[in-house]
């Protein structure tokens, strides 16, 4: 089984450095997980995990900077970890994957934790910071998840005129 984490199209070195401690690789293998993909972004500097570490805990990681199609290597994983941004937790959501929501608690306004508060009352996703990303991981926090709602694909004026003929 695989992990796919994502810090999107900027970076976030919190993120990063997390998924490369031994204790997070320690819990995914705990949960069945043999494979770490983890797209950087400026953060790729920061993927550094301790060969001895990742011979111990058996998991195969690979890293780059940014994904033609990260689409792709979100549908591969069976878990997906992403920074807490609209779009990333988004992204995620549609693909019917397990979702962690990573939020960055260096920065100043708090619309991440918002967001991703909002979505885990209503059991889509579940939420961390960096330094409890392995506890969310170790638990299973993201098990049981409700799926995210499809958006009705029709056009908005399909839509609206139905709702103006009720």
């Amino acid at each position: 089984m695989s992990v796919f984490v994502t810090v999107g199209s900027t970076g976030f070195d919190e993120l990063v450095r997390a998924v490369c401690a031994p204790e997070f690789l320690q819990a995914l293998t705990g949960r069945g997980f043999g494979r770490l993909v983890v797209q950087c972004g400026s953060s790729v500097g920061q993927f550094a995990p301790a060969p001895a570490a990742l011979a111990a805990s058996g998991i195969r990681a690979e890293s780059f900077d940014y994904a033609d199609q990260p689409q792709r290597l979100v549908e591969e994983a069976e878990l997906v970890i992403c920074h807490a941004g609209t779009g990333s937790i988004l992204d995620a959501l549609r693909s019917g994957k397990p979702v962690i929501g990573v939020v960055n608690p260096g920065l100043m306004d708090s619309h991440q934790r918002e967001i991703a508060a909002e979505l885990a009352r209503g059991g889509f996703m579940a939420v961390a910071e960096p330094g409890s990303l392995v506890q969310a991981v170790a638990d299973g926090a993201y098990a049981g998840l409700r799926p995210y709602p499809r958006a009705d694909p029709r056009p908005l004026g399909d839509i609206l005129d139905e709702e103006t003929q009720r």
